[in-house]
Order: C-alpha cells, then structure tokens, then sequence
C-alpha cells in the first residue's frame, strides 16, 4: 500500500496521501477472465461451434473489451489526506465542498462532488469504504462542509452519506 501513497497529483500544500485503497489486481483479473468466459459462451452456445471467430467483430468483443476492462481498471485508487480526496487523477478539497449530488458508476454508488476551488470529483462510495480509514477522512470533511460550509447537498446524497 505505501507504493499507491506516491501517486497523488494534489498539490503539496494540502498535505500528504494518509490513506489509500485500489482493489487487488487478482480482482481485477478474475472479472477480466469472467467476461471472457462469458463472451465465448454468448457467441458459442447459440451457434453451437466457433464459426463466430472468422468474422472480425465478435473475436473484437470476446477477446478485446475484457482486455480493455483490465486496462482500464489499473488506475482505479482512491487516495486521502487530511484534507483532501482523490480518484482517479480527479480531486477535492473536502474541508470545503459547495455542492454533492447523488449518482451512481456502473452498479455502484457514487458521489457527485465540487469544492470552492472549482475542482469536481465523482467519488464511487464503495472504493472509499473499503477503507475505513480512508473513508473516515473522507466522510469527516463532508460532514464538516455541510455543517459549516455553504454546501449545496441533494436530498438523495444527504440520505446515502446520512449527514
């Protein structure tokens, strides 16, 4: 884990990365493996042979986009400090969020976030609660903004985040 601490992009004024998450790459593999199960059985079982493979764009879908998932997937981390967070190479200043709305990425649930700076972030919930020690970073800088701050919070966000 202190490897992922090294790859923030915040500036050095807010502090250092305290807590990190980014979901094993074994993980990562085993879905990438799964969807290439799948894709072959999806073009396989109906036909009933591998005809399907001297055509261009199925062998594209079945070998490629679990490929490109995997790829995709090695940047996924969630770092934070003490007063900061970041995912993906996107951050917030979470002592001082304007505006959080309710969304979610793929099935999960996310987090719409923007910060006086401007900054705007999409928080997925379950990558930073992986972590506990992450979240509590997180979470307490959300509360303090809503508290304290003029943070424009959705019904919907301030049920999910219960502030």
């Amino acid at each position: 884990m202190p490897g992922n601490l090294e790859k923030s992009i915040v500036p050095i004024e807010y502090g250092p990365a305290l807590e990190a998450y980014e979901e094993p790459r074994k993980s990562k593999l085993l879905l990438a493996i799964l969807l290439l199960v799948f894709g072959i059985l999806v073009f396989t079982v109906p036909i009933r042979s591998f005809d399907w493979i001297w055509y261009w764009w199925p062998p594209f879908m079945v070998f490629g986009l679990p490929i490109l998932q995997y790829y995709k997937s090695l940047g996924d981390r969630v770092l934070a400090g003490a007063r900061w967070v970041q995912q993906r190479d996107e951050w917030i200043s979470t002592y001082e969020i304007t505006k959080i709305r309710s969304t979610t990425v793929g099935l999960n649930r996310a987090s719409k976030i923007e910060d006086i700076h401007g900054n705007k972030l999409i928080l997925v919930l379950r990558d930073a609660q992986m972590n506990p020690l992450l979240w509590n970073l997180v979470y307490n800088g959300i509360a303090y903004s809503v508290a304290h701050g003029n943070c424009d919070i959705s019904k919907a966000a301030r049920r999910i985040l219960k502030v």
